[in-house]
């Protein structure tokens, strides 16, 4: 037995929850990485240039607006896959139906 093809325009809404929780989990794990990478790359750069914490300061507030942007980046692409994923609502016409030219 072959399943009936889905249509995308056919999702249902919990779907968009599901993109909400994904993206949720997405920006939960790329800014912790962002910022945990900063920091070890600047001890890393401190210890080996001998620049007490001013690298390891400087690459964490650069993390920042990086962090900023991506979750920015992040949201909008799951904003349009939501969009993407709710069927268009049925288009209502304020013209009334033409009726048949024919006379009697």
């Amino acid at each position: 037995m072959s399943q009936p093809e889905k249509d995308p325009k056919t999702r249902l809404p919990g779907n968009a929850n599901l993109a909400a929780a994904g993206l949720a989990g997405q920006i939960g794990c790329v800014v912790p990485v962002i910022i945990l990478a900063s920091v070890l790359a600047g001890l890393w750069l401190d210890e080996l240039f001998a620049t007490g914490k001013l690298i390891t300061l400087i690459f964490v507030l650069g993390s920042l607006p990086v962090s900023i942007y991506l979750t920015f980046r992040l949201a909008m692409r799951a904003v349009k896959e939501i969009n993407q994923s709710i069927p268009p609502p049925a288009s209502t016409s304020l013209t009334p139906p033409k009726e048949d030219e024919t006379s009697d």
